[in-house]
């Protein structure tokens, strides 16, 4: 008989078994894909530099996927802060470039560059403030729930990321709002990089399109 899996038998505080989280993994999986494919961006610093950030973010991606597996809930969080920190990185590194290029050196964007650049930064903002607010947990965030949804079953990933989304588009939540002063300020944060993302650097682009 084979021993229960630690992720479905272990017993959350409420009482709620918790269960395997495939929505981090496939994240990191589209920051994956956005970052192999949209090479043509701008970045601060030699080629090696973007490359390294690159090959991090594969390697944790591919521990998120070994650790969902196995049903380790602690060490996929160590791996999804990780990661965060990777594209928070990567994410500032882009964006100074293109606000130093859009301030000082207009002339000379390229449009297309600009444009992949501004959709890595706000999909990246996107996926790292929804890990932050998973990280910081549920009870900070005043989640609506329907009659039909138990009271003991938590929130998944993908549920954070429908928060994130929706602060980073509107920037504000539209149904969830924050309970905590640090809740408050990450979501200020999100939308302040959000803003800059959207209103500073798209509307360039717009603005020197042919």
């Amino acid at each position: 008989m084979q021993p229960p899996d630690r992720d479905s038998s272990a017993i959350a505080a409420h009482g709620a078994p918790r269960r395997r989280d495939w929505g981090e993994s496939g994240a990191l999986f589209l920051a994956v894909v956005l970052v192999t494919g949209l090479r043509n961006r701008y970045t601060i610093g030699p080629p090696w530099v973007t490359l390294t950030l690159g090959i991090l973010l594969v390697a944790v991606f591919l521990l998120s996927v070994f650790w969902t597996i196995s049903g380790d809930r602690k060490a996929t969080r160590t791996v999804m802060l990780a990661s965060a920190l990777i594209m928070v990185t990567a994410g500032a590194l882009s964006l100074s470039k293109v606000i130093y290029l859009v301030i000082y050196q207009s002339a000379a964007i390229d449009v297309s560059r600009l444009m992949q650049t501004a959709l890595l930064i706000w999909v990246g903002n996107v996926i790292v403030f929804a890990i932050i607010y998973h990280r910081i947990g549920e009870r900070e965030f005043a989640f609506p729930r329907s009659d039909q949804q138990p009271a003991a079953q938590h929130m998944n990933f993908l549920d954070y990321v429908f928060l994130s989304f929706t602060t980073a588009t509107a920037f504000s939540p539209t149904d969830t709002p924050p309970l905590s002063t640090r809740a408050r300020m990450f979501v200020m944060l999100e939308s302040i990089i959000s803003l800059l993302v959207i209103a500073f650097v798209a509307a360039r682009a717009v603005n020197i399109l042919p």
